[in-house]
């Protein structure tokens, strides 16, 4: 198949039946393909003010046009839906070889529709789909139900599976791939488990051929120097290097968000870690490997991250990293989200210090969080509370200290004094989100812009929402962006497809994408009053001494068209 080539497949669960279409060149032209392709279906099919776990909610896998080649990282898979924790449209995004598999399969899209009479999985081979029973595995976590499909269906099929929070419709349930690698945030694992919709399981055998061999290999040859150069501490620490900076930078949340320094933040270091670090692993086509296994005692973990790290340790007090990679293993087994999981938690432990709530709890005391994760998974007495998100919960419990945006708990990034950043996940689609616009790593990271500059941040966020929701379409992972431009991406789609594509013209389709999910939210009822900043941001000063505003936001507006 060439690159611009591939299939619709659709399936309807409450009527047992599928059918396959071709996808209209047109539609990569105009949309690309991975996020963009799902917006536009989820967008055209599914009718406004939809309860999420209604059963005409719609749930999207799709892959672009650069998955399965040898583009850097091309091996990812987006997931589309409506939120069951946001009511926004939601876009989560996966690495590993899932993707891969799908594009194999012969797949751009695959749209699940409908409500399973029974538990079930899905089973595709190329052109072959076939709806399984999965009674015996519904209530098993994901470590057991992957082992068992792998062992039924052979090592080299690829699955997305359902853990207990996904069939308890924990409003931040994930969708797990090779145990480890998440679709996360926005509880797609919940909608899958409100369709009796176990996993899904995917092998294909087409070979993806490019148009334009001879320039493709040479943009992929400098794409590839390029992302070496300017992901060395990923390679050498993983998502974890990034502790100590923000720390210096007084930007690690901490203590639910109360301070931006943690004293501790050594001790839960990338550099600390690796002195745990027994392996590292990559997703398809990646040379930067920032994967990497832990041994801590008698505890290993899988993809450790910087945001459970932060989740788990600093946001909780907690800097016993065994503790952090247990919490990690019982999120990924279960299907729970970690940032959800841990900042939900940690509101909780903070409205119990305050005598809000009577339960025995206090921050930095890690066995009873490991427990309320399971009580979580489970909902299971004050967990079933937890399970319906930090923005829930607070309402129910009167507590306006919730780290929330749109009802998407926040990742681990203080935007009081980082005004670009603070803009960013005010005005995301998606809600609290670093990673739609991760201008953060310009202004904590790589420190190219001034953190405290508010002249042209409204312009830069812009850029930053139309370039990634591009990339996001393409589709490559995050850490290519770090080294890329528009340019390479134009470059890599171009000669990938035979299709005519500048570096202008993937900001404008990316810029189309980002207001369509943007009008996506407007007909839910998500309007510019969404576009908000907890009120600690606003309230309380942090460990630097700043507070975060939007000041910015009509500078936004105007620019984007939306005043």
């Amino acid at each position: 198949m060439l690159a611009y080539e591939g299939k619709v497949l659709e399936i309807d669960l409450s009527k047992e039946k599928f059918r396959i279409d071709d996808l209209d060149k047109d539609l990569i032209e105009n949309f690309i393909g991975g996020k963009g392709l799902a917006v536009k279906y989820l967008y055209e099919n599914l009718k406004p003010k939809i309860n999420p776990f209604d059963e005409r909610n719609i749930l999207i896998f799709a892959t672009g046009p650069l998955t399965a080649t040898s583009a850097p990282c091309s091996g990812r898979a987006v997931l589309v839906s409506k939120s069951p924790l946001t009511n926004t449209i939601f876009d989560s995004y996966c690495g590993g070889y899932f993707g891969f598999a799908m594009r194999r399969a012969g797949y751009f899209l695959i749209a699940i529709r409908g409500k399973a009479s029974s538990p079930c999985y899905i089973y595709i081979e190329n052109e072959n789909i076939y709806i399984y029973d999965a009674k015996n595995i519904w209530k098993l976590n994901n470590f057991d139900v992957q082992d068992y499909l792998k062992k039924k269906h052979g090592k080299d099929v690829q699955i997305a599976s359902i853990g207990i929070a996904g069939v308890n419709l924990v409003r931040y349930a994930n969708v797990i791939h090779d145990k480890h690698r998440a679709f996360g945030r926005g509880g797609l694992g919940a909608i899958m488990g409100s369709k009796n919709l176990k996993a899904i399981v995917i092998r294909g055998s087409n070979k993806i051929e490019v148009v334009d061999k001879q320039r493709f290999r040479k943009v992929c040859e400098e794409a590839y120097k390029l992302l070496r150069m300017q992901t060395l501490r990923l390679q050498m620490y993983g998502t974890p290097n990034i502790v100590r900076i923000l720390n210096e930078e007084k930007a690690l949340p901490t203590r639910n968000f109360q301070k931006s320094y943690f004293e501790h933040a050594d001790k839960v270091s990338g550099e600390e870690l690796s002195k745990y670090k027994v392996g590292d692993y990559a997703c398809f086509s990646c040379n930067i490997r920032c994967g990497k296994i832990f041994r801590i005692g008698n505890v290993t973990t899988y993809s450790l991250e910087y945001e459970t790290v932060f989740s788990f340790g600093p946001n909780l007090e907690i800097s016993d990293l065994k503790t952090i990679a247990i919490a990690n293993n019982l999120c990924n087994d279960f299907g729970l989200d970690t940032i959800s999981t841990g900042v939900t938690i940690a509101c909780f432990i903070e409205a119990c210090e305050k005598g809000i709530i009577n339960y025995d709890i206090k921050f930095g005391e890690g066995e009873k969080v490991l427990k309320l994760i399971e009580d979580i998974a489970y909902r299971r007495g004050i967990g079933n509370d937890l399970a319906e998100g930090v923005k829930r919960f607070s309402e129910k419990y009167n507590i306006d200290f919730a780290m929330e945006i749109k009802g998407l708990e926040l990742p681990g990034y203080d935007a009081r004094g980082v005004y670009g950043y603070a803009l960013a996940i005010a005005t995301s689609n998606r809600g609290g989100c670093h990673l739609r616009a991760p201008i953060y790593i310009d202004e904590l990271l790589n420190k190219t812009l001034d953190r405290f500059e508010k002249k042209n941040k409204a312009k830069e966020v812009i850029y930053k929402q139309n370039l990634n929701a591009a990339l996001d379409s393409l589709i490559l992972c995050k850490f290519t962006v770090r080294a890329f431009d528009e340019k390479i991406y134009a470059a890599l789609f171009e000669s990938a497809t035979g299709i005519s594509m500048s570096g202008e013209r993937l900001l404008e389709i990316g810029s189309n994408i980002f207001l369509l999910e943007r009008k996506f939210n407007e007909r839910e009822g998500i309007t510019k009053e969404f576009d908000y900043l907890p009120k600690r941001f606003l309230q309380e000063k942090n460990s630097s001494g700043y507070l975060a505003d939007l000041e910015i936001l009509n500078e936004y507006y105007k620019l984007r068209g939306l005043l």
